[in-house]
């Protein structure tokens, strides 16, 4: 079962890139890619994300039954700034 959901954001991409990838490793997780794409995972999660103009397009790709797809959903935000 997967999940899609937009982060919207504004400000340079890279900046933004960099900092989901620090917020990612403090949180224990891992976010790999560039500006157009990379792909997530931690604590059983996994997903990818692609860039378009100012949205970050996240699925969810796998996660665990017990977590719920909101409380992914506003990790990733923080990750992203959205």
């Amino acid at each position: 079962m997967t999940k899609t959901f937009d982060i919207p954001f504004s400000g340079d991409t890279a900046s933004i890139l960099q900092r989901a990838k620090n917020a990612a490793k403090e949180s224990g997780a891992t976010l790999t890619g560039d500006t157009n794409s990379g792909n997530f995972s931690g604590k059983g999660i996994e997903g990818h994300y692609e860039v378009s103009d100012n949205t970050v397009h996240v699925t969810i790709t796998k996660k665990p039954i017990v977590v719920l797809d909101s409380v992914i959903e506003s990790q990733l935000r923080k990750f992203f700034g959205g």
